[in-house]
Order: structure tokens, then sequence, then C-alpha cells
């Protein structure tokens, strides 16, 4: 299901510091967050070489020949897995929405660099996993592969759980004619973003919202209607 370029409902707040360099979240300010998904390459080291180790025990074991065949896979799949956790380039992978450029940055597959285009071209959509029950079981959010379309091309999903307020997250955040979203990560920002907003006369929302998105003050929010009119 895909869906459009809407803040569709509250997103969660983002209350939490960022040290620059270090951990997920690299950068989160009025022009740029940031996230590095490096640190997932590791993972794929360990992956590989669990794979590996098992092969090896498969193969301890094994009594015929025929018996070979998925010790040999797993080796070569343990194998890729370790190399590209070795040498996949890191700042390849990651996540960045560019706020005043309206920009979006994310990891393309495997060794090749980074996908960027315009946020407003992006194509998301919302997939949906069952239970053997038939019922609902997971939702994700997945980017379509917009900007280096391919015949064959996997979704690339990024969210779990609430894709709607990741997505809502996102759209808010790309609105540069709207205040920051919620969180006391952003309250450093607040004033110049405000500033910066006024200076243009308030334009009006790039992006359609289902819920009210005042400014951080009543002061403020009359400031923005006076001049801009919303």
């Amino acid at each position: 299901m895909s869906i459009p370029h809407k803040i569709l409902e509250y997103p969660e707040s983002i209350d939490f510091g960022v040290i620059e360099g270090k951990g997920m979240f690299r950068r989160i300010d009025d022009k740029i967050y940031l996230k590095s998904y490096a640190s997932f390459l590791k993972s794929d080291i360990y992956f590989g070489g669990g794979a590996i180790l098992l092969a090896f025990g498969f193969l301890y074991f094994a009594e015929e020949t025929t018996h070979y065949i998925l010790p040999i896979l797993l080796i070569l799949g343990g194998g890729f897995w370790v190399f590209y956790g070795l040498y996949a380039k890191k700042n390849y992978k990651i996540f960045e929405l560019n706020r005043l450029e309206g920009t979006v940055t994310y990891p393309d597959r495997f060794f090749r660099p980074p996908l960027k285009g315009k946020f407003k071209e992006l194509k998301a959509v919302i997939s949906v996993s069952g239970n053997i029950d038939g019922y609902v079981d997971t939702e994700y959010l997945k980017f379509v592969n917009t900007f280096k379309p391919r015949k064959i091309d996997l979704l690339y999903t990024f969210y779990r759980d609430e894709p709607r307020r990741e997505w809502s997250f996102m759209v808010w955040y790309m609105d540069k004619n709207r205040p920051l979203p919620p969180g006391n990560t952003f309250d450093p920002y607040r004033q110049q973003d405000f500033e910066r907003r006024k200076a243009l006369g308030f334009p009006k929302p790039l992006y359609p919202s289902n819920i009210p998105t005042p400014e951080a003050t009543p002061e403020q929010q009359a400031e923005r209607k006076r001049i801009g009119g919303w």
C-alpha cells in the first residue's frame, strides 16, 4: 500500500542527546537528520562467521559425501557475509534527511553507493505480513527504489511496528515550512528555525497534515498566523 507525503499521525517525540561520530544517530538539528547503519556490518560478520562454523560442524559429522552440499553452501554464503561486513564502505550505510535542500539519502544494496534524490519524489509503501491464521502480523515501512530504478529490485525495509508514525516524522521534518517535530532534541534549534521561516513570511506547508502543527509557544503561533495566515 503506497502512502502519501502527509503527516498521518503524531510521531514519536525525539528526546535524546546526540554525540557526534558515535552511535547510530550522528546529527539531529534544524538542517540535517543523519543516522548511520554501519554498526550493522558487524552483525553481518558474526552472522557469516556463525554460518561457517556451523558448516564445519556439519562436515565433521557428515558420513557421506552427499551430505557435503549444505556445508558447502553455508561456507560460501557465510564467506560472502564476512567479506561484505569487512569491506563494505561504512560511509555508504547512512540515512540522511536534508530539511532545507529537501533531499533524502539512504543505503542501496550491498556495495553500491547510497541513493539520493528529492524527498517529494520518494515513493514509500507499507507492506503487511500475515501470520498462519491469516491475520495481519507486522507492518513495514519500505522505500521503492525511486532514484535508480531497476527491472528487478527488492524494496528497502526501513521501519517496522509503527511505520505510519515513522513516516509522519519524516514528512513533518522535511516540511521546512512547518516548525520542527516534537522532542527535546530539537529545542535548541526551534528559535532559529522560527526566525528563518519568519524572514520568508511563513510560507504555507509543503505537505498536508492530519494533525495540527503549531509553533512552540502561543506567541509564536499568533505571529505566524498574523504574518503567514495559517
